[in-house]
């Protein structure tokens, strides 16, 4: 039967107690939950997850996006402007059209996230 450990009240566990939520702050604190958190404010609106489950087939213009999801274009740019300045994609220019495309640095993480769901 497992010692129950839910109180600093219990003074026979007290060192214990503290030093495990000691670990746990510690592990709470680090940059990685800081990062993820940052992700997942990006990925919060609906249009943004859907433009980099895009971009994780392929590269795309922003033409490409406006006739897959018909919305507006002042729309379509800003979430792709949030997703720029959040660090998720990045941009190219082929001939005269700007093409957006996962961030190198932001892809690992980006995969991981978007990993449950389908193809």
């Amino acid at each position: 039967m497992a010692t129950a450990r839910c109180c600093p009240a219990d003074c026979a566990l007290r060192s214990d107690w503290e030093e495990e939520l000691a670990r746990e702050e510690a592990s709470l604190s680090s940059e990685r939950v800081d990062d993820l958190g940052r992700y997942m404010k990006l990925l919060g609106h609906p249009l943004r997850l859907k433009i980099l489950l895009l971009l994780l087939n392929r590269d795309h213009c922003v033409c490409e996006f406006m006739y897959i999801f018909t919305e507006p274009a002042n729309l379509v740019s800003y979430n792709l402007g949030v997703l720029r300045k959040g660090g998720l994609v990045e941009t190219y220019y082929r001939s005269k059209h700007r093409i957006y495309t996962i961030a190198t640095e932001a892809e690992p993480v980006v995969r991981k996230i978007t990993a449950a769901f389908p193809d």
